[in-house]
């Protein structure tokens, strides 16, 4: 269902790029995309956005390379002011991914740097860094570097306990990092020497246990079991890590809770030409409800949940016809947003508190330049209930951030 869908395009930079295809893909280094002006100046995604009730304005965490990491668009206008994080990046810094949180009680910003470069730049690299910045003030406070070397993909804040948790790349562990004290240190390693777990993003529930998937290590034997990407829960203040023997809910999972919603015709799924052409339940999104459960997107296109009482999963639907789900919010209502998509085949949907079906949206494009987000990454919704879409891995021209106000 896509009647009444308004889409509109929001554009920071807008470099055409060239010869992802033909020369870049498969072949170049991460210095070749550096020394290339075009590639090093217009090649930018929206990986994270955030909206702040403070100032009811979008925080939007960029891929930059230029180290230009954070930026504020404010929805009145329509612009965007750059925060100046090259007051203090360094060239290892060129990514916000997925680690950008309010805190409402000192009304800050806290995120993570993550990094594109290669093998060979690694010990000059000190590691990603743990960030607080101050929207009234103005002002960055570089809390920590929780992992040498290694650089951070996604967090997770208690505030109230004052822990943050998250995954780190490109060796993935999952550290623990304490607000109080400002120390940090890893808990595990979570992926395996036969495939990453990815798990894109954890989650804190009310109790105080951080949720995330790991990959099964199985050093002694070289098949992998039917469920190698699992589910595991750890408590900070315990030092209590819980991993199970179950993961999330497949595509082809017979039970499910709701219909599927409506899909793009003529689109199936896009995994079988990446690393993801095997649903293992990879974790691509997870959200709390502030209650009970937490909704999780994954990799192959499906929206289940986690029951936080019984750490049982369910299935509710397949959403997204192509796969790659790595945007969930909820509103301030209950209502449950999610996005996703793979290769300007995106997709939108909505699930009312209580409701019987889930509303899918698709054919998402400005018609005002006759375009759509290639890939979405992340979103944010208002109190009024718009859609703030990042797009990113857009390789024929500079990602852009969407807006969406559905029907």
């Amino acid at each position: 269902m896509n009647h009444d869908l308004t889409v509109k395009s929001h554009i920071l930079r807008d470099h055409r790029l060239a010869g992802w295809h033909e020369r870049i893909v498969g072949r170049w280094h991460y210095r070749d995309l550096v020394a290339d002006p075009a590639w090093r100046d217009g090649w930018i995604s929206f990986d994270t956005v955030r909206f702040n009730p403070d100032d009811n304005r979008i925080y939007c965490g960029l891929n930059s390379i230029d180290g230009d990491l954070l930026y504020r668009f404010d929805p009145r206008t329509g612009q965007f002011a750059s925060l100046n994080t090259r007051r203090w990046t360094d060239r290892f810094d060129v990514k916000i991914h997925r680690t950008l949180l309010h805190n409402p009680t000192d009304h800050c910003l806290y995120f993570g740097t993550s990094m594109l470069h290669d093998v060979d730049e690694q010990p000059h690299a000190g590691g990603g860094k743990l960030v607080r910045y101050d929207p009234a003030a103005d002002a960055y406070h570089i809390l920590g570097t929780p992992a040498p070397m290694l650089y951070i993909q996604s967090i997770a804040a208690d505030f109230e306990r004052g822990w943050i948790c998250g995954f780190t790349y490109p060796a993935e562990g999952f550290f623990e990092f304490n607000l109080r004290t400002l120390t940090g240190r890893m808990v595990a390693w979570t992926g395996n020497a036969m495939m990453m777990s990815q798990p894109h993003n954890p989650v804190v529930d009310r109790e105080g246990w951080f949720w995330g998937t790991y990959a099964e290590t199985r050093a002694w034997d070289e098949i992998l079991t039917e469920t190698p990407i699992r589910l595991f829960k750890y408590h900070p203040e315990t030092r209590r890590l819980v991993c199970f023997d179950h993961g999330l809910s497949r595509r082809d999972d017979p039970d499910q809770l709701l219909p599927d919603p409506a899909k793009p015709p003529g689109i199936d799924s896009l995994l079988a030409e990446t690393r993801h052409r095997n649903d293992y339940g990879f974790c691509d999104s997870l959200v709390f409800d502030g209650a009970r459960y937490i909704y999780a997107g994954t990799v192959a296109g499906v929206l289940c949940r986690i029951d936080t009482h019984t750490d049982g999963v369910e299935k509710i639907a397949h959403v997204m016809a192509t796969g790659r789900f790595p945007a969930l919010a909820l509103a301030d209502d209950g209502t449950l947003y999610g996005a996703g998509g793979m290769k300007g085949s995106t997709q939108v949907i909505r699930w009312r508190a209580g409701a019987r079906r889930i509303d899918g949206f698709f054919n998402l494009r400005d018609p005002s330049i006759d375009d759509g987000p290639a890939r979405i990454h992340d979103l944010a919704v208002d109190r009024n209930h718009v859609l703030y879409l990042a797009e990113n891995d857009n390789h024929q021209r500079s990602s852009y951030l969407w807006t969406a106000e559905l029907p």
